[in-house]
């Protein structure tokens, strides 16, 4: 099981609910979550600062 930081630019949505779908979604394509928050907004884009955990094998 390899750890790493993971750092994403995705573009902000005014839904909560649909960002944070988006935001989940694009971090599992690099692994499992362990924990994520949003770092900053910059105009229409949000940085998302994340953990993730993945498997050596799944690359």
């Amino acid at each position: 099981m390899q750890t790493q930081f993971v750092s994403l630019t995705l573009p902000w949505q005014s839904e909560l609910d649909c960002l944070i779908q988006s935001i989940e979604t694009a971090l599992r394509q690099q692994g499992e979550p362990l924990r994520w928050a949003i770092a900053a907004r910059e105009g229409s884009m949000v940085r998302v600062e994340a953990v993730v955990t993945s498997c050596l094998g799944d690359r």
